[in-house]
């Protein structure tokens, strides 16, 4: 019996390494073919996710355009109307107002592109006020300088502009035998170099100081948001 149950025993071991590798074989089949399967959805979705991107950015500059369009029209109207005053004081206020909205504008714009997200996601991880807003603005950085320092930028230069040519008009009114172009010149020289010199001071601020700027932004904006509102209630 002994000798019969080694021949059973070699028999079984001869069949063994013959049948698992044929098992083994059938098992990575099925797993190169679930890999094809998953491979292939992911590459669906990754391509309908790009195409959703693609359209979104293509949109893009038309929501530019039309925010352009309206804020444009709404500071022009705002010029017009104070210079309609005769007021120079008020036109030169307004006039200041938007020569310092630019110079913040561009700092906000840059402070954006600059600024670290890791600090950000830790003061959100400690569910600080203002932290998830500003972290979007961080994630959107591209979109965020793009209307602070080229749409808010170039409008408030263009109007900026207009009340320069409504000072000097002003001004000739109380002098009329001032030279106009030498007016134009100088009024519009002072406007750019106020301009220009702001927003290289605080440029470099903005740089070195982007984390405090974005979530100054951050805590005016949260105001609007109601997940904000609600994690300040419920401190």
């Amino acid at each position: 019996m002994s000798d019969e149950n080694k021949k059973k025993a070699k028999k079984k071991q001869a069949k063994s390494p013959i049948e698992t590798p044929a098992a083994s074989a059938e098992e990575q089949l099925d797993l190169t073919e679930n890999q094809v399967e998953f491979s292939s959805d992911k590459k669906e979705s990754n391509g309908k996710e790009e195409k959703k991107h693609l359209k979104k950015r293509d949109l893009w500059f038309l929501k530019i355009a039309i925010i352009s369009f309206f804020l444009a029209a709404f500071f022009s109207f705002l010029s017009e109307l104070t210079g309609s005053l005769d007021n120079i004081i008020i036109i030169i206020i307004l006039l200041l107002f938007l020569i310092l909205a630019s110079i913040m504008f561009d700092a906000i714009g840059v402070a954006v592109t600059s600024c670290d997200l890791a600090p950000l996601l830790s003061m959100a991880s400690r569910k600080v006020y203002g932290a998830k807003t500003a972290i979007k603005l961080v994630k959107n950085a591209e979109k965020v300088a793009n209307i602070c320092c080229d749409v808010l930028g170039d409008i408030f230069g263009i109007v900026s502009g207009a009340c320069s040519v409504v000072i000097v008009l002003a001004i000739l009114k109380l002098m009329p035998n001032s030279s106009q172009q030498l007016l134009t010149i100088l009024i519009s020289s002072i406007v750019a170099a106020i301009t220009i010199g702001g927003k290289a001071a605080l440029k470099n601020v903005a740089i070195n100081n982007s984390r405090e700027l974005v979530f100054f932004v951050a805590k005016i904006l949260a105001a609007f948001s109601k997940d904000e509102r609600k994690a300040k209630k419920k401190k």
